[in-house]
């Protein structure tokens, strides 16, 4: 067992250090209970109740987005979730369900990966004395918007064998929350929608109801980190006006299919930004890109995934938050 032992523990109150400690003596009921939920495609109820604690970031506490949720299941939850997650990531490698766009729940991908294939791309074009201009899209309550319909027909897209997907719809259905402030919870409320928050499973569920996310755009090269989406185009001074046109036409195809798949963009988010040589951006006239009829007004440095790259790449911004944290 990989679980951290100070992890906090779900409605169940049993915390990860006890599991541990009895390991030797419980693992064969353990075992047996995992092998019947995934032989009788069906996962137990009890372990599908989160308790939801909001941690206040800032601002007035009382404003719901001003508190970020953490979304406590049971530790026997997760050990059965990791399980048919170590089985169902295994059957998408050897069969390359994934797209090659995605970096997510991936054999040796990682953030790493994708932002090296960013800042090459890039470094290339700078080389070639073009622009590039970077998209990082933002997904509004991504895991929380799924469609379980949608989310059960991209399995069997991916090839999930019929007895694995009645796995996954009973994982999914009938799921309950309760929010606990201090020692007083709320009544508990269904889940009609997305995969559960501080799961192990969400993940990889999420990568898969997106697979098809990096075909849409016909004009930019797209790469995908889970939830995190972006869009690169390289181009020369003389075609900025053609770049601005085509990257639009990406945004709004991306726009509509993400209208179809029921996700919601947060334009406020997104960001843009010009990469080149200084001498380059000077010559650059006003790019003007939008989403959902909002402007995109280009910043000079912007975070991915962990990363913060500037319009230069000298990374001098992220060495700087490096030091100061």
């Amino acid at each position: 067992m990989s679980m951290a032992p100070n992890k906090a523990p779900g409605n169940d109150k049993v915390p990860i250090h006890v599991i541990k400690t009895c390991l030797t003596v419980i693992s064969p009921t353990i075992t047996s209970i995992i092998n019947a939920s995934l032989l009788t495609s069906s996962f137990p109820s009890v372990w599908k109740n989160a308790e939801v604690v909001p941690i206040h970031k800032s601002g007035d506490h009382e404003i719901a987005n001003n508190n970020r949720p953490i979304s406590l299941l049971p530790v026997l939850s997760k050990i059965c979730e990791r399980a048919a997650y170590n089985q169902f990531s295994t059957y998408l490698l050897l069969n390359d369900r994934l797209s090659s766009k995605q970096s997510g729940n991936k054999h040796l991908h990682s953030t790493e990966t994708s932002v090296i294939q960013t800042t090459d791309m890039i470094l290339n074009a700078i080389d070639k004395k073009q622009l590039t201009a970077i998209v990082l899209v933002d997904m509004s309550k991504g895991f929380d918007s799924i469609d379980t319909t949608t989310l059960l027909t991209k399995l069997e897209d991916v090839g999930a064998p019929c007895q694995a997907i009645q796995w996954f719809q009973s994982y999914l259905t009938s799921r309950y929350r309760v929010v606990r402030i201090q020692t007083t919870l709320s009544e508990p409320l269904e889940v009609k929608s997305g995969v559960p928050q501080g799961s192990i499973l969400g993940p990889l569920l999420f990568s898969i109801y997106v697979n098809d996310l990096p075909s849409v755009p016909q004009q930019c090269s797209p790469y995908s980190y889970v939830d995190d989406t972006k869009l690169l185009m390289s181009f020369s001074l003389q075609h900025q006006q053609r770049a601005v046109s085509e990257i639009n036409q990406d945004l709004l195809r991306i726009r509509n299919w993400c209208f179809d798949k029921k996700l919601l963009l947060n334009p406020e988010k997104t960001k843009a930004m010009i990469c080149g040589s200084r001498q380059m951006r000077a010559k650059l006239p006003n790019f003007r890109l939008s989403l959902l009829g909002k402007e995109i007004i280009p910043v000079t440095s912007a975070k991915d995934l962990g990363v913060i790259l500037d319009s230069g790449m000298t990374f001098d911004s992220h060495v700087q938050a490096t030091i100061s944290s």
